[in-house]
């Protein structure tokens, strides 16, 4: 026997383990009905939507302690059964997490359980303090005695109890079990810290034959593994990794396009298989345009001698066809839009109603739904995005329906749930706005296909369901007309609206009142759209921002929607944004093509308030060259959630934003996670091109810095110093300052990406420029650096000065320009568009 050895008095975490992964057991649960208000959970968190069925399971769990496993009487790669499925025990690398992880998304209620097991070697007998911190629950034991069942289980908020471990001298066996009720988006990991001093090791058991100095090794090159650029278009997609051996390595790397799939999306997976020479600093995974573009995340896996390392990455793939200039029509380009998606879609609902519409392979379209209705049967979260397509496919397309597909389709109209006060034990999330007024939809047309069949779920006529659904139809869009959407600008979200809205226009006639409120709604989202949209794309602040959406700029909905709509941005593999717009008569009004063709010399700035209870005050400034959009004074140094408060944009991957990451490691499944939302939200302020974003982060947040995006393989110039970055790409300039330094990352997937500055209290400056103005990036970067933050004594108040703009004060109050008020909120939702000179 041979141990993989890590000292803990350096990392001050247990976070290295032999593990079985996750067991799942889909759980079934009484059904029960819920209650709340739409959009209220964003204010007011999660908690107040709590699922009965969590309850149920606490219940249950509080009285049955997981079984104990002595993982120390197995070997690496032995399979240990639990819920009758086997799991072989693997090496856990945390790659740069404070513990043990695995949060992913589950589309029903599932119990979650994995063991991990860690032997810790201690010199001297002693008892040792630790803090354990979980998502979920956690069971420890030491040397075969439980020492703590830790269950709070409150649904993704991290909970924290002191533990003491007796540890004997020499070898300790520490077996943890961590077990959870998933339900969607599940945080799902512990960390145990070590609060003590004494010299102890952390001890991973491996066959004897293994050399453990090779896996450190390896270890230290998936440390270091990246890709060169954010976006591949048409070239090979090359990641960067260097073997230190005198030896090939055999890589793996598993990939799959983000993609909407209700059934079996593992089927997306592809595996290859890679020999790394000796020496060899980069491989080419495979050439842009031989696969589906998209936002791709990759597994890489290195095996060495029975040792799997792997760890995980991602970047965007691109066709270059997709970005040439159409001349067409919007009518030409709602066909050229099915067209691409029944030639390139994953099979999808999307992807059969686009067959059927060019009268495609009615046979394969068949099939595809028949596949895909069985996740909406289970009533996976986010059946409503699907199903909303499964009902204009049976009305739209009946004579090319199969009996049996026909069949099927109403089986699952009769049977679904269509709202939280009908009985259920999924987890399909019902609350935010875009999810409500797809069940609505779904709820309105089902009820009026069938009015005198009974609808199982609710025990309701279908005529009665309709009556129902126009009740929550005119509450929702009385908020959505009155408020607008609270997950604001999101390009990941005003999709699933529009998609949702000309489903309705779709599904209704002319006079039909629900028709009406439709093209109102959709003109509004349009309008907004055409002034936030900036060279094609919405980068702005979001409401709710995902990696995927935020670095996937090429692939994101809203970018399809503005190519169909305006011949701007371009087309894509956003089915969900756009099939129900593209099957549809719907055209947005032609006017607003005037804010995204700014003549040199002109800007708009855009100022509103909106969302559920005035939720957010919204800032934009935009030319033809630059644009800097803020989230104002939104909840400061409050945990966060996905908020993007801050984003400077060029173009489509020449962008710079700032947030304090939600978790420590790149790429994971947190929300907010590393780059994606805010762990602790900072105070943000705007006026004109430049933006202030104060920090203040809590002592118990795990993550003690802020830091920027800034990429530079997308920028053509780059001046930086140990306070100001600078950019350049297409005559337009970023400049950023750090109040406490910055320091650029030069290892790791996010090497030259990436900006830390550390300190828990921060304040940062982005500030846009032009080469028309400053001439250069040289001059840029000189008037940048001349700019100060000056806290002044004994009061929170931060004078900013040495811009273009004089007397510069950030305070409790607001923005202070010369004394006065950056902007008068709050607004209406509609706004005050400004146009201005540059």
């Amino acid at each position: 026997m041979n141990h993989l050895i890590y000292p803990l008095d350096q990392q001050k975490t247990i976070n290295r383990f032999l593990t079985t992964g996750t067991y799942c057991q889909p759980q079934e649960f009484k059904k029960a009905v819920l209650k709340g208000n739409i959009n209220e959970w964003l204010k007011y968190g999660f908690s107040i939507h709590e699922n009965p069925c969590r309850g149920e399971f606490l219940e249950k769990r509080r009285a049955l302690t997981p079984e104990y496993i002595d993982i120390s009487q197995y070997k690496l790669h032995d399979a240990i059964t639990v819920f009758d499925q086997e799991r072989t025990l693997q090496v856990y690398y945390p790659f740069g997490n404070a513990g043990l992880d695995f949060s992913e998304f589950y589309f029903n209620p599932t119990y979650l359980r994995s063991y991990s097991y860690c032997c810790l070697f201690s010199d001297t007998q002693s008892s040792e303090d630790f803090l354990l911190e979980t998502c979920g629950g956690v069971t420890l034991w030491l040397n075969d005695v439980l020492i703590t069942d830790f269950i709070p289980f409150t649904r993704n908020m991290v909970k924290q109890q002191k533990v003491t471990l007796p540890l004997k001298q020499g070898f300790n066996k520490l077996v943890i079990c961590l077990d959870d009720l998933a339900e969607r988006d599940t945080d799902y990991y512990f960390h145990l810290i070590y609060l003590g001093e004494e010299k102890i090791r952390m001890c991973i058991p491996v066959p004897a034959e293994i050399e453990a100095d090779k896996i450190y090794q390896i270890e230290h090159m998936m440390v270091d593994i990246s890709f060169e650029k954010e976006v591949y278009i048409s070239e090979p997609v090359e990641l960067q990794i260097h073997n230190p051996f005198h030896e090939p390595l055999q890589m793996t790397a598993f990939y799959k396009p983000v993609a909407d799939k209700m059934t079996d999306a593992g089927s997306l997976i592809e595996k290859q298989a890679y020999e790394l020479t000796n020496d060899e600093t980069e491989v080419r995974l495979f050439e842009a345009d031989d696969v589906k573009p998209g936002f791709y995340y990759f597994q890489i896996e290195v095996l060495y001698e029975g040792i799997a390392v792997g760890r995980r990455i991602g970047t965007q793939v691109f066709h270059r066809k997709l970005l040439e200039t159409k001349a067409s029509g919007i009518k030409e380009r709602k066909l050229e839009a099915l067209a691409y998606l029944r030639d390139v879609e994953v099979e999808n609902v999307y992807k059969a109603a686009a067959m059927f519409y060019l009268d495609g392979n009615a046979r394969a379209a068949n099939q595809i739904l028949l596949e895909e209705l069985k996740g909406i049967e289970l009533r996976k979260d986010c059946s409503d995005f699907h199903l909303v397509i499964v009902i204009q496919i049976y009305i739209r397309f009946s004579g090319l329906l199969w009996d049996e597909t026909k069949r099927r389709i109403e089986e699952v109209l009769l049977h679904f749930r269509y709202w939280f006060d009908e009985p259920g034990n999924d987890v399909m999330w019902f609350f935010s706005e875009n999810h409500a007024l797809l069940f609505h939809i779904c709820q309105y047309a089902a009820g009026r296909l069938f009015p005198d069949q009974i609808f199982t779920n609710s025990g309701l006529t279908g005529t009665q369901l309709v009556a129902k659904a126009e009740i929550l139809l005119d509450k929702w869009f009385s908020g959505f007309l009155g408020e607008y959407i609270t997950e604001w600008n999101s390009n990941a979200y005003i999709p699933v609206d529009v998609l949702g809205l000309c489903s309705l226009y779709n599904l209704t006639e002319d006079g039909n009142q629900w028709k009406e409120a439709a093209r109102k709604a959709l003109d509004h989202i349009f309008y907004d759209m055409s002034l936030l949209e900036h060279r094609g794309t919405v980068m702005t602040t979001f409401g709710r921002s995902y990696e995927k959406e935020l670095k996937g700029n090429y692939t994101a909905g809203t970018t399809s929607l503005l190519y169909i709509a305006y011949n701007k941005g371009c087309l894509n593999r956003a089915a969900l944004a756009y099939t129900s717009f593209a099957l549809g008569e719907y055209e947005p009004p032609a006017e607003y093509r005037q804010f995204m063709e700014l003549p040199d010399g002109e800007a708009i700035i855009y100022k509103k308030t909106q969302g559920y209870e005035g939720y957010v005050n919204l800032y934009m400034y935009k030319d033809s060259t630059v644009q800097l959009s803020t989230a104002v004074d939104f909840y400061p140094f409050t945990p966060g959630y996905q908020e993007h408060i801050m984003q400077a944009t060029i173009n489509p991957t020449a962008q710079v934003f700032v947030n304090h990451p939600g978790e420590v490691q790149p790429y994971g499944n947190g929300r907010p996670n590393f780059f994606a939302g805010n762990g602790s939200r900072p105070r943000g302020a705007q006026y004109r091109d430049l933006g202030i974003l104060q920090y203040k982060i809590p002592q118990e947040h795990p993550v003690s810095y802020t830091h920027a995006y800034i990429p530079l393989s997308e920028f053509k110039g780059y001046i930086g110093d140990d306070h100001v970055v600078t950019v350049e790409q297409e005559d337009g300039y970023i400049g950023v300052i750090a109040l406490n330094g910055l320091h650029m990352q030069q290892e790791g997937p996010c090497k030259y990406r990436e900006f830390i500055s550390s300190g828990r209290e921060n304040v940062w400056l982005i500030k846009m420029g032009r080469k028309d103005v400053y001439g250069s990036l040289q001059a840029f970067y000189q008037k940048i650096k001349k700019i100060q933050i000056i806290k002044q004594e004994d009061r929170e108040v931060w004078n900013i000065v040495g811009t273009e703009y004089g007397d510069v004060v950030l305070a409790e109050e607001g923005l202070l320009i010369g004394g006065k008020k950056a902007a008068d909120y709050p607004y209406t939702y509609q706004g005050v568009m400004e146009k201005t000179c540059s």
